[in-house]
C-alpha cells in the first residue's frame, strides 16, 4: 500500500528521491550507499524515505523493478517495430534514451551494474518478467541488413555505432543546461555518418 501511496506522490518529489537513491546505489552499490546520502539529495527527511520504504534493501528491489519497468515500456510503446532500417531505430532508441537519462540520469548505469552483479537465473527472472529482450530486438529484430555494403562486417559496424552513440551519452550526461534541438542535430549528423559509411548507394531512407 505505501509503495502505491508512493507512486502517486507529487511527481516532483517522487523523482528527487528515485534520482537520488539511483545516484547512490549507482555510485556506490548497494552495500555501501547510505541512506543518508540518499535523503540529502532528494531534500527529504528521513522518516519520509522510511515511510515509504521500510528498509535499504525494499528501496533497492523498488528501483529495480521502476528502472526495469520503465525502460521496457518506453520502448515497447515509444519504438516503431515495423521500420526496417538499421539507422532509423538506432535514431529513435538513441532519442528515447536520451529523454529518459534526461528525466532520470542514472537509469541505464544503474540498471547495467545491477544486472552484471546479478546470477544468472535471477537476471533471466528479470529479463523475463520486463521483456528486457526488447534492447536486442531494437537492432536485430526485422532489421533489413542487405542495405549494408557487402565488404562490411556488418557486427562490427554496429559496435562501432553503438559504442559512439554509447560515449555521446556520456559526454552530454550530467549538463546543466542542455540544448536539446542541438543534440537531435548532432545525433542526425552522425547517422549520416555512417549511413555513408556502412550502407550501399541508394541505401538511405531519404
Amino acid at each position: 500500500m505505501k509503495l502505491i501511496e508512493f507512486r502517486s506522490k507529487d511527481i516532483d518529489k517522487r523523482d528527487k528521491i528515485i534520482n537520488a537513491a539511483l545516484d547512490e546505489f549507482g555510485e556506490n552499490g548497494f552495500k555501501k550507499a547510505s541512506t543518508n546520502n540518499i535523503v540529502k539529495k532528494a531534500g527529504v527527511s528521513k522518516g519520509l524515505l522510511y515511510h515509504y520504504f521500510e528498509s535499504k534493501e525494499v528501496l533497492y528491489e523498488y528501483l529495480l523493478e521502476f528502472c526495469f519497468e520503465t525502460v521496457a515500456h518506453t520502448l515497447k510503446n515509444d519504438m516503431d517495430w515495423n521500420e526496417t532500417d538499421f539507422f532509423e531505430r538506432l535514431k529513435t532508441a538513441a532519442t528515447i534514451k536520451m529523454d529518459l537519462t534526461f528525466k532520470y540520469p542514472s537509469i541505464y548505469d544503474f540498471s547495467i551494474k545491477c544486472l552484471s552483479g546479478m546470477k544468472p537465473e535471477e537476471m533471466q527472472k528479470y529479463m523475463e518478467k520486463y521483456s528486457l529482450d526488447l534492447l536486442q530486438k531494437v537492432y536485430f529484430e526485422n532489421i533489413d541488413f542487405s542495405k549494408f555494403k557487402e565488404d562490411i562486417d556488418v557486427q562490427r559496424a554496429m559496435k562501432v555505432v553503438m559504442w559512439t552513440f554509447d560515449k555521446y551519452g556520456e559526454s552530454i550526461r550530467g549538463q546543466e543546461k542542455v540544448d536539446v534541438d542541438s543534440i537531435r542535430v548532432e545525433i542526425d549528423g552522425y547517422i549520416a555518418l555512417f549511413r555513408q559509411c556502412f550502407y550501399k548507394e541508394g541505401g538511405t531512407n531519404d
